[in-house]
């Protein structure tokens, strides 16, 4: 999902910022915050992350701590916006903005494939999960299920779904869900 809204990894942004590119939407886990007052009393912070390629620390100026101090707590998954300056083989990060990995992927219009495993597949439990994501500017489902012999059969809900977190979750642990796959 964070693919879609052309989300990079730390170890594909630092040969772009080596090249020359400057803007970037990134995303990691606050590890730390720490902030400091500059000399006109305003304050900034830097802010400790880490992706699943390395850990990397983002300087937020005053303005954009305003606006994201409560998102940037140590333990929250957040989609930031940054400049990169690279200089000397080595590369800085500024923040401007920051927000939720759930708010990030939650208007990222895609399809989620649900695989139903053969035998435990409640169907009734399914509904229940599914009817309150119904949504107009959401994706499409389809659920997978085999047939035997090799074959399989995809069949795709009606209408839109916001395909957010809560939903995954829901349906990850529904009975018969075998597996999740966006699409």
């Amino acid at each position: 999902m964070l693919r879609r809204k052309r989300t990079a990894m730390l170890t594909e942004v630092i040969p772009q910022a080596e090249a020359g590119m400057e803007a970037f939407r990134m995303c990691g886990v606050v590890r730390r915050r720490q902030e400091r007052a500059s000399q006109s009393g305003e304050r900034f912070a830097f802010v400790s992350l880490s992706d699943p390629t390395g850990e990397y620390e983002v300087l937020f100026p005053p303005e954009a701590l305003r606006k994201c101090r409560d998102i940037l707590e140590p333990g929250k998954a957040v989609s930031i916006k940054v400049r990169a300056k690279a200089r000397d083989g080595e590369v800085r990060f500024f923040g401007d903005d920051a927000e939720p990995i759930e708010k990030a992927i939650e208007n990222v219009v895609a399809g989620l494939r649900v695989h139903l495993s053969p035998t435990a597949t409640e169907v009734d439990a399914l509904r229940r999960r599914i009817e309150p994501a119904s949504s107009a500017r959401g994706g499409e489902i389809s659920f997978i299920a085999a047939l035997g012999g090799g074959r399989e059969i995809e069949m795709r809900l009606p209408g839109r779904y916001m395909l957010d977190a809560a939903l995954r979750g829901a349906l990850k642990t529904a009975p018969g869900v075998a597996l999740l796959e966006d699409v």
